[in-house]
């Protein structure tokens, strides 16, 4: 567990000062641009956003993740990847142009045939970008991950800037995002000075071949429902409706689920080396879910509790619709947070086959509420996918259980302490602050003590009700002796 310890911290400290600047740059970045484009470009965004990711489903992702999954080094094979993803790359870039001419011909989905063909440029920018992005991961250079990031999303926050400015429309919301993977690219070829040999091998390949196989079904799943969401919402909503769902369950993903894809994705390359000799999976599992769940948890209450004011400031009045969707937004985040969680803590135990399995029961869950709940409205379909979100996070954490990934005693202090806590400070905030003012008219001085209060009733019931645990969770952050010393913590043993 030192050794998981060491490199854990390490993770968390580039990564959490990584995504506070990445969070604060595109959060400062929306709140310009959501007051320059209309709702129906951040539908049009949806779209493309969801057909793309559809498409790149057969790119070469799945495959070069394989390089993360294997121990010894010489097994990573980067020259095979690189070759085979030449090929990959290319007829992925060649098949969304002819589906662009091909939606030409719907006249619902006309409008973003023009969008896919700029974007289709993305397959070919990923081609280098992302194996030198594999490498980096694999070595667990964090600094030099989030450095190389952290150019490409200044660059493109600028672009996007300059674009809205000057009446880009839906192109501001896409074109800035390749700007990412140039760093990336700079860094291999002219820094690294990594020459491709275009070797190949099949028998070196194949593993990487069956692992992407298998990871192909479940990206299908994952985005085929995301496919699917988008076109029956905008066949029956529109994309300003579209625009508004989206922006709700965007504010879900940036201050809920992302505490979840970051974690994972830091700790990721660390969980798939780690068995009995090395550490306790099943303790290292609990504290996974723990951090995810402790952390999104009160997040979600404050969100929802403010929904008007926040709201407000974020998005400005034309956005009032997303108003009553965010309570159930942010319930959405919380537990995609913790069903990503728990699905990586699988996949991270090689069980490939389980996680097409979860994948195909969100898709069916997916068309379930999409076919009954929708026509009942957003909050319904929200709702409805959310207790199906539920079902999967049983399923999974009874298959990590049983593959010793993870313990009842961690099942246990991961998901009752945040509830408990976040039950008992939001009650005490509604009886003495919330019954005197009427939240939508929270000013922004008011929210903010309304949320820095329950955060502070949410931490104190931790310390006092659970304090064993939320020492053993500090000791995994940065400055953790500081935490300790300042909620007056033991150090676990």
């Amino acid at each position: 567990m030192n050794s998981f310890g060491s490199k854990a911290r390490s993770a968390v400290i580039w990564n959490t000062g990584f995504n506070l600047f990445r969070d604060l740059l595109q959060f400062g970045t929306m709140l310009v641009l959501v007051r320059i484009l209309k709702p129906e470009s951040y539908g049009e965004f949806a779209m493309v956003t969801s057909v793309m990711g559809f498409l790149s489903i057969f790119s070469h992702n799945n495959f070069i993740a394989h390089i993360l999954q294997v121990k010894d080094e010489a097994d990573a094979r980067y020259q095979e990847h690189f070759t085979a993803s030449s090929l990959i790359q290319v007829c992925i870039f060649l098949i969304t142009n002819m589906v662009a001419l091909a939606l030409y011909w719907v006249p619902t989905y006309a409008p973003i045939a023009p969008f896919l063909h700029v974007m289709s440029i993305a397959f070919l920018l990923e081609w280098p970008c992302e194996l030198r992005r594999k490498m980096i991961e694999r070595e667990f250079d964090w600094k030099r991950l989030r450095l190389l990031q952290a150019i490409g999303l200044i660059a493109g926050a600028l672009l996007a800037l300059a674009m809205a400015w000057a009446g880009a429309g839906t192109y501001t919301l896409l074109v800035p995002g390749m700007l990412v993977t140039l760093p990336f690219i700079y860094d291999l070829f002219i820094i690294e000075k990594w020459r491709p040999t275009w070797s190949w091998s099949w028998d070196q390949y194949r593993p990487a071949w069956r692992f992407g196989l298998t990871r192909l079904g479940s990206g299908l799943a994952i985005n085929i429902k995301q496919l699917m969401e988008s076109g029956v919402l905008v066949a029956i909503l529109g994309f300003a409706m579209l625009g508004v769902f989206g922006r709700a369950i965007g504010l879900a993903q940036m201050f809920c689920q992302r505490i979840a894809t970051q974690l994972m994705y830091s700790i990721y390359p660390i969980l798939t080396r780690i068995n009995e000799r090395e550490g306790d999976p099943a303790r290292v599992g609990g504290l996974v879910l723990r951090m995810v769940a402790w952390t999104a948890v009160p997040i979600a209450v404050v969100f929802a509790a403010l929904a008007e004011p926040v709201v407000r400031v974020v998005y400005g009045k034309n956005w009032a619709d997303v108003t009553p969707l965010l309570p159930w937004a942010m319930a959405w985040g919380v537990l995609s947070a913790v069903t990503h969680a728990t699905y990586m803590l699988l996949l991270a135990r090689h069980q490939t086959r389980l996680c097409l399995y979860a994948d195909l029961g969100i898709l069916f869950g997916t068309c379930v509420a999409l076919a009954l709940a929708l026509p009942h409205g957003l909050i319904a379909y929200i709702g409805s996918v959310c207790g199906f979100q539920i079902i999967t996070t049983g399923v999974l954490t009874i298959w990590l259980k049983q593959f010793r990934a993870l313990s009842l005693p961690g099942i246990f202090y991961a998901f009752i302490p945040p509830l408990i806590a976040g039950l008992i400070a939001w009650g005490a905030l509604h009886l003495f602050v919330t019954n005197t003012y009427d939240r939508g008219e929270f000013s922004v001085p008011i929210s903010v003590v309304w949320g820095a209060s329950f955060s502070l009733l949410y931490m104190v019931i931790l310390r006092i009700g659970f304090s064993r645990q939320l020492a053993e969770l500090a000791n995994y952050l940065p400055a953790s002796k500081s935490i300790n010393r300042f909620l007056a913590l033991k150090n676990p043993t």
